[in-house]
């Protein structure tokens, strides 16, 4: 049994950068855990857009939800990253922060240390922005943001845009609403997974770091120890206090990591819900009719739920088309589906090919999906049973909101991106809008955007569902965090990896202030 400072469970967005930044602190040693391995390389892990081709793989925790009533019974696909690097290895690379507003909410949850201000700071760290020195861009950061050079397929769909009256904007800057070509973690096209752009290379069995992967900046120091294969199957609580982690390796008996300071999850909204449950914290009722000893009375464990619904089709080209770009940019329209000024809604995202049958080649026309930007519909994380190896229940409750907002965005949006594809600008790439579609028509193809949050958010002390506090401590039990997209307390207006790493860059930056002599956390 090997004790280290710090135990963190997860090598994604949020687990890559926590552990990082904490293990270049002299003399801090750091044991970054996670189960997936590094996803070999190829054109399906570089290439973004060939992200679907890594789903159902080793690199997939190959989830699926419960039936959904609200979407006609079906159950769903729920992709998340079981790699080094987590979802931002298996994802399509978007980053969308979401609106200022959405951080500034963040307040009411956690308190004065949670806003706008806060978040911008923090990607300035992170990012090397191709749009620095915009004032809201990072230009030195670790992770580089980029967009892809305009072609004749975004700049129609830009121009479909405009005549609508949509302003070209910064979707990432001050003002989010607007059209704007979307940005993406890449480097000349390639994906760069927070992996890449934050650790060292894979468990080389000593205590110090291994070589940096390629293209890496080198954030970790030499006290962290990464260890691929690692199945993380519970918390051990001694007294009130996380104490370390029990976790297999290829299928070899129970081993357990001491933390001396802290254990941080950064799992995920599902499987960091899942562990804490596995663990006793959670519902005490709900541990109890699994045989699973309560430690601490958290009603919030898996409860709130929440995941950006969406819809999507394509349409084909028309026989004059231009060719298909290679690597070309997504085009996104944000606005509110009501039409009226504020912080949007509503995202419709439209790109250049239509998918290929049997996975071959795209061919020329125009995907697009329509995002519910702030869902009503809520949900949860559930154990199945006491065996830590058994998959969660996953109800994300779509369009499950007792007013129908959701499914009256989603069909307001379609309504908008028949608007779009009927453009003159549009008519180059867009033979013709696609055809109406009504509540069922809605139900019957909607789904996952992949972006779960909330699952054991930061809240107040006097919220009965707040798992953490504000400094993202679990609430009754000692030396024990939660760093990653879980905490999230509301879903913000874009994709979940940029304010997951929000978080983890606020828990960073709360750890490494702490006085370093101190091996407890009171």
């Amino acid at each position: 049994m090997t004790a280290y400072d710090y135990v963190v469970v997860g090598a994604g967005v949020a687990g890559s950068l926590v552990a990082a930044r904490l293990s270049r602190r002299p003399g801090t040693t750091v044991l970054l855990l996670e189960a997936g391995e590094r996803v070999p390389e190829g054109a399906s892990a570089r290439d973004p857009a060939l992200a679907a081709g890594l789903w159902g793989t080793d690199a997939d925790w190959s989830d699926e939800t419960v039936p959904q009533p609200g979407l006609g019974g079906r159950t769903v696909r729920w992709p998340a990253g079981r790699a080094l690097g987590g979802s931002s290895a298996i994802n399509a690379a978007l980053w969308v922060r979401g609106n200022p507003a959405d951080y500034d909410a963040w307040a009411a949850y956690g308190g004065a240390g949670w806003n706008h201000r806060a978040a911008l700071d923090a990607f300035r760290r992170l990012e090397r922005n191709d749009r620095a020195p915009a004032s809201w861009a990072g230009a030195d950061g670790p992770l580089p943001v980029e967009s892809a050079a305009p072609d004749p397929w975004s700049v129609a769909l830009t121009g479909a845009a405009r005549e609508l009256g949509f302003a070209p904007t910064d979707a990432n800057g001050p003002r989010q609403e607007g059209v704007d070509t979307l940005r993406m973690t890449s480097r000349a096209g390639r994906r760069v997974t927070f992996a890449d752009a934050f650790l060292p290379g894979p468990d080389t069995g000593t205590e110090t770091a291994a070589e940096p992967l390629a293209g890496s900046v080198a954030e970790a120091g030499a006290g962290l120890r990464v260890v691929t294969g690692a199945r993380v199957t519970g918390v051990a609580v001694d007294n009130g206090r996380a104490a370390g982690v029990t976790y297999h390796r290829g299928g070899g008996p129970a081993l357990r990591a001491t933390a001396r300071r802290e254990v941080l999850l950064a799992a995920g909204a599902v499987r960091t819900a899942q562990l804490l449950l596995l663990s006793g914290i959670g519902p005490a009722r709900d541990l109890a009719a699994h045989g699973i000893a309560g430690v601490a009375d958290l009603p919030g464990v898996g409860r709130g739920l929440r995941d950006h619904v969406a819809v999507g089709g394509a349409v084909p080209a028309p026989a004059a088309a231009p060719p298909l770009p290679a690597g070309g940019g997504a085009v996104a329209v944000f606005t509110r589906a009501d039409g009226q000024p504020g912080p949007p809604d509503l995202e419709i995202v439209l790109a250049p090919g239509v998918p290929g049958t049997d996975g071959g080649d795209p061919a020329p026309g125009v995907r697009f999906g329509v995002v519910a930007l702030q869902p009503r519909s809520s949900g949860s994380v559930r154990l199945a049973g006491p065996d830590p190896f058994a998959p969660p229940l996953i109800d994300p409750g779509y369009l499950s909101d007792p007013d129908g907002s959701d499914l009256a965005t989603l069909l307001a949006g379609w309504d908008l991106v028949r608007r779009l594809l009927g453009t003159r600008a549009a008519a180059r790439i867009a033979a013709a809008p696609p055809e109406p579609r009504d509540g069922a028509g809605v139900r019957a193809t909607a789904g996952p955007m992949f972006h779960p949050v909330a699952t054991a958010r930061f809240g107040t002390d006097g919220d009965p569902w707040a798992v953490l506090d504000g400094d993202l401590r679990v609430r009754g039990v000692r030396g024990l965090r939660v760093v990653d997209a879980a905490a999230v307390p509301l879903p913000t207006r874009g994709h979940t990896m940029a304010p997951t790493a929000v978080i983890a860059d606020r828990a960073a930056s709360l750890l490494t202030a702490a006085p370093s002599s101190s091996r407890t956390t009171p």
